[in-house]
């Protein structure tokens, strides 16, 4: 069963090749020399570069639906989101919406959200989505992923770095990424190593989440693939060289992509997108609790937790963020006084809770900072501050906000 993970993955993807191929359209049909200003309206209409063709607002809402559709069945949506972007301060967050989550469907009662698609469609979902978030969206987009291994394939495939997640878990035999499901018709072989993938490839390897040797990796690590992924294609394949690949890719994807965004809508959109910081994208979950009624599952939203949630997040997303995420700073590579001094730094970038302690060892060369709960955020702030650091999700389930960070080698305090 494919997860909201492997959809945000695949709607990134595809919107990176679709943005970049009307790019690479706009670029061909207005050169930089014919869409100088020369005192015309900013605005006028034919230059895609000049902008004005999204709404005024700064921020937009954009709902992503991915559909679970078979032949003469619309099916349920398996996968909802919302995704804001402030196009002013160049910030995005993507809000997730678990499929089993109980709500108000407009003229339907109570039911799980992702009834709301079976029963009105894209229209429907829209309508559910905006009663839940207490606010109006702009715009949608509708992905059906048969076309992600084609696309892929389209585009030439795309060199990767395959991790060897299997080493350990194997006891030091180096395996890579290994799974079979034959259920969910999964199936992925990949050694470790630098390998250029084709799309069967790159979709096991955004997948990949159990090796059939046993053990797991984790949702960061899986995060990260999908994350290289992303930047791999990005880096490799949107160049004007590659524009007869990048056109048929994105007209082979508008085969599988629903929306009701322009073409010149969806390249202002790229263009916002493609200069954004990863540092600058939020991501949040609807919380919720388990619930069940005449012996259904479904999940249970948390209010006062979710406003809060959305609180935060327009708190980023409007430049107004307050760092009172718990951070705690070990010294593990034993220079004198470089925890006191991180901790410091920290509270000079505005983190109000920092504590510095000793790490177990002194032996660690890299600084980690491992994240629990929702602090991705608040690690990404971490790193900016300290220069430093390697990102990676705590192994816990605790789920209240908080920051390690063990300092090695390579923090020079100075």
């Amino acid at each position: 069963m494919k997860t909201s993970t492997d959809y945000a993955i695949y709607f990134v993807a595809i919107s990176v090749i679709l943005g970049g191929a009307f790019g690479v359209y706009d670029a061909v049909m207005n050169p930089v020399g014919a869409t100088e200003s020369h005192g015309e309206d900013e605005h006028a209409e034919g230059s895609l570069k000049s902008g004005g063709f999204l709404p005024a607002g700064p921020i937009l809402r954009i709902v992503l639906i991915g559909a679970d559709e078979r032949e003469n069945d619309r099916g349920r949506s398996d996968t909802l989101m919302i995704a804001y972007l402030n196009k002013r301060l160049k910030k995005a967050a993507l809000l997730s919406v678990p499929r089993d989550l109980k709500v108000q469907i407009p003229g339907r009662g109570r039911d799980k959200i992702n009834a709301a698609y079976a029963y009105g469609g894209e229209q429907l979902t829209i309508e559910t989505v905006e009663e839940l978030i207490g606010e109006k969206t702009d715009f949608y987009v509708k992905v059906n992923l048969e076309g992600f291994v084609k696309t892929i394939d389209t585009l030439g495939g795309v060199d990767i770095d395959v991790p060897d997640y299997e080493g350990p878990m194997t006891r030091g035999r180096h395996h890579g990424m290994h799974y079979d499901d034959n259920w969910g018709n999964l199936h992925i072989s990949l050694e470790p190593g630098p390998q250029h993938l084709d799309g069967k490839q790159a979709m096991g390897f955004v997948r990949y989440r159990h090796s059939k040797y046993g053990g797991a990796i984790s949702d960061l690590q899986r995060a990260e693939n999908q994350q290289t992924l992303i930047k791999a294609l990005v880096k490799q394949k949107l160049n004007l060289w590659n524009a007869p690949r990048l056109l048929k890719a994105g007209s082979q994807i508008m085969r599988h992509v629903q929306t009701d965004l322009t073409w010149q809508q969806t390249v202002e959109l790229f263009n916002v997108f493609r200069s954004i910081n990863s540092s600058e994208i939020h991501s949040m979950t609807v919380p919720v609790s388990d619930a069940s009624s005449g012996g259904i599952y479904y999940s249970a939203l948390v209010e006062s937790e979710f406003h809060n949630r959305l609180s935060r997040m327009y708190d980023f997303l409007e430049g107004r963020v307050r760092i009172d995420c718990p951070v705690t700073v070990l010294n593990g590579s034993g220079q004198a006084g470089v925890a006191r001094l991180a901790a410091e730094r920290l509270g000079e970038a505005g983190f109000t809770q920092v504590q510095s302690d000793n790490a177990e060892d002194y032996d660690h060369e890299r600084t980690t900072i491992a994240y629990h709960g929702d602090a991705r955020m608040a690690a990404e702030r971490v790193r900016e501050a300290l220069g430093c650091g390697r990102i990676s999700s705590a192994a816990s389930d605790a789920q209240d906000e908080s920051v390690t960070v063990t300092l090695g080698s390579d923090f020079a305090g100075d």
